[in-house]
């Protein structure tokens, strides 16, 4: 079966475990929210059982665990059931689990993934948790707030935000006579282009400016958020995928035309280091000085190295437009839950305990809550406050978060394995660009279908 095809074929089942889980159960919900969201209250002395679903490592296990102990024992009641496989096991339980009408009461989502899920009616809407104080979103960073609404209505809290950041290595950088631009400046994709070729000239044999961003699955949508019109990032007014051919085939003309110029590395020479833990990747041993990824990994990085690494904004469009999208990884109530106010409760002391927030640590990037932030810079790692300060520099100047339509964000992997594709003299830009067009269509017709 060709890529194209098995892209396809993933779209339509995602759109069949979704039927029957649609708007239908809003009413039952709004009726709950109102009356109380089970026929057990959280502090009725009934003992209630709460399901929680996250993608898992077995470090952050740990973590959800202990803030997990200590939600029982305020709440002695309560027996709390988790579920965490890993990332990629994660989305296909949770399809399962929602087709079936058996997902977890609370349930871990990416802003990804919201246009996925909630055009579907399987997530209860949160506002009124939040207008009665249940949840309280007091004190928090709008912008981040808003990364878990969908058609204005609120379905996702906040567990860490985080975006596309890049980081320099500055004591490297100096040592080759270069001067590294403030961190509150603007630079042009051309302008970045020219500084790497500079920066190229200065070094040796097997290093290079920057390691390659042509597989670079979150990177690729600041980009399209740059060169289209604010509000129509993913789809134009017709329902068609929203990027036009040009920036799509600029896209990948960029980082092949910076391959040709040797201030990035070949791709045999990326995959290899890729395959390599971050702490020991090419960044870590001096084999490249420009690298992008979410700011959430800066302290990975830094901590891994003697240098100072220094974080900058993502290149501006050359128009001067921001692109920067904002990623949340976030908590949601499913729509069949039978335990609603309790998961609403479950959710608010999760993100507010400053007890929780100090065992979790900012496990998945920085925390929507002011406070919270307050709180954790006092004994916080120097790295994590760089990356909060970052954030929410960033999250001032970047377009309002539009979540992807559904079949949106089912195209990213196939972008980079084009953009591989490009790389390696297989397919050139321009044709790659129509290719992802038109199976980009393709999927979203039938995910609405």
């Amino acid at each position: 079966m060709s890529k194209k095809k098995q892209l396809l074929a993933l779209g339509v089942a995602c759109g069949l475990l979704f039927t029957g889980c649609g708007n239908g159960g809003n009413d039952t919900q709004d009726s709950q929210v109102k009356e109380g969201g089970s026929t057990q209250t959280p502090d009725s002395g009934e003992k209630q059982t709460l399901r929680v679903a996250w993608w898992g490592t077995t470090e952050r296990d740990k973590l959800y665990y202990q803030i997990n102990d200590l939600f029982m024992k305020e709440h002695p009641n309560v027996e709390i059931v988790t579920e965490s496989p890993g990332w990629n096991d994660y989305w296909t339980s949770q399809s399962t689990a929602f087709a079936s009408g058996s997902a977890a009461d609370v349930v871990q989502f990416q802003s990804n993934q919201i246009g996925e899920y909630c055009s579907k009616g399987v997530l209860t809407p949160l506002d009124d948790y939040v207008k009665s104080g249940v949840i309280n979103l007091e004190d928090w960073n709008q912008d981040f707030v808003d990364t878990g609404k969908y058609d204005d209505t609120l379905y996702m809290v906040s567990l860490g935000m985080t975006a596309q950041a890049m980081f320099v290595n500055e004591t490297y950088l100096n040592e080759l006579g270069m001067k590294l631009w403030p961190e509150d400046e603007d630079i042009t994709w051309d302008e970045f282009e020219d500084y790497l070729n500079e920066v190229q000239t200065k070094l040796g044999d097997d290093t290079y400016a920057g390691l390659d961003i042509y597989n670079n699955n979150d990177l690729v949508w600041v980009w399209i958020r740059e060169h289209c019109k604010d509000g129509e990032e993913w789809l134009d007014a017709d329902g068609k995928f929203a990027p036009s051919e040009e920036t799509m085939k600029a896209w990948y003309a960029y980082s092949d035309n910076i391959r040709k110029s040797g201030a990035f590395p070949s791709v045999e020479w990326t995959q290899e280091w890729n395959t390599k833990a971050w702490e020991e990747g090419a960044m870590v041993n001096r084999k490249v000085l420009f690298y992008f990824a979410n700011a959430n990994q800066y302290k990975i990085y830094q901590n891994s190295m003697e240098d100072k690494l220094s974080i900058r904004k993502v290149p501006v469009g050359n128009d001067g437009k921001h692109g920067d999208l904002m990623i949340t990884s976030a908590f949601g109530i499913s729509e069949t839950s039978k335990n609603k106010d309790l998961a609403a409760e479950y959710i608010d002391f999760f993100v507010n305990n400053v007890e929780a927030q100090k065992i979790f640590n900012m496990e998945l990037g920085v925390p929507a809550s002011l406070t919270i932030q307050e709180e954790l810079a006092a004994t916080a790692d120097p790295s994590d406050v760089a990356a909060t300060e970052y954030l929410n520099m960033i999250s001032e100047e970047a377009p309002a978060f539009v979540p992807k339509a559904p079949g949106v964000w089912a195209i990213q992997d196939e972008i980079s394995s084009t953009a591989e594709m490009v790389a390696t003299g297989g397919m050139s830009s321009e044709d790659a660009a129509k290719h992802i067009i038109e199976v980009a269509n393709e999927m979203i017709a039938e995910s609405a279908g």
